[in-house]
């Protein structure tokens, strides 16, 4: 039943591959893994902000780092050429791709600079100017963010004692812990052969089914399983890799949700 499963998640993407190989591409480029943690990812954004009557944008996609984008005229544009506001030295972008603009009692839009590569909203091509709203997904080209709008300001009350304490009880450095002393031969634990698990293989999962997927070309080619015509395009193992190892951590993670 796994084999099946994985097989048929694996048609999926032989097919986004063949008709919609430009979202695949988003998808490695935004979730690519490896053998790297979630950690290690940069997560790109754009928040506008209406402070009074004075509008700007914080973003992370100039270099990576969180800047603070004040624009007199509330046009912020964005593409590779260095004169514009937000440069991004990515060849799939044009010199000027696409603009930001924010309007008095309109909000901010975005606008395609009839771009080579095109810009998206929320997986729509963007034609003319289209209004953004908060948490909305934007693409230009390859490169995708999500934007978020602020408007709204705040003023909480003080902080009540009891979480005062807390704090001051979480930042006391904690006791100093005793080195352990090492064990003679005698009192180490034996080993148990049978605490082994039977099935160990130095190959993970995905490698492994990747693999050994030559044992299963029968299987797919039969009519009675629902996979038929089965063909592998060029995809080398560590695009194929990325491809399964992405898709089964979110199913995972799906099933880990579900049980909670």
């Amino acid at each position: 039943m796994e084999i099946e499963q994985r097989l048929g998640l694996y048609q999926i993407f032989l097919k986004l591959y063949q008709y919609h190989r430009s979202l695949l591409d988003e998808i490695l480029q935004l979730e690519r893994t490896g053998h790297k943690t979630f950690a290690s990812r940069t997560i790109h954004y754009m928040t506008g902000v209406i402070e009074g009557e004075q509008p700007y944008l914080v973003t992370n996609l100039a270099g990576g780092k969180t800047k603070i984008l004040l624009q007199p005229q509330g046009l912020w544009s964005i593409g590779r050429d260095r004169q514009v506001a937000i440069s991004i030295p990515d060849p799939h972008l044009s010199r000027y791709h696409a603009v930001i603009q924010y309007i008095p009692e309109r909000g901010f839009s975005l606008v395609d600079l009839r771009s080579t590569n095109g810009s998206f909203l929320n997986g729509e091509p963007v034609h003319g100017r289209m209004r953004l709203k908060d948490g909305d997904r934007i693409r230009l080209s390859n490169l995708a963010f999500s934007f978020f709008i602020s408007q709204d300001t705040q003023i909480l009350d003080q902080v009540p004692p009891a979480i005062l304490t807390k704090l001051k009880e979480a930042t006391v450095s904690p006791p100093s812990v005793k080195p352990s002393i090492p064990q003679s031969p005698a009192q180490q634990p034996k080993f148990d052969p049978l605490s082994v698990p039977k099935h160990t293989d130095s190959r993970q999962g995905t490698s492994r089914f990747l693999e050994d997927l030559s044992e299963f070309k029968d299987a797919m080619a039969t009519p009675a399983r629902g996979i038929s015509d089965f063909s592998i395009p060029e995809l080398n193992s560590v695009a194929r890799g990325e491809i399964l190892d992405r898709f089964f951590s979110l199913q995972k993670s799906e099933n880990l949700s579900i049980k909670g």
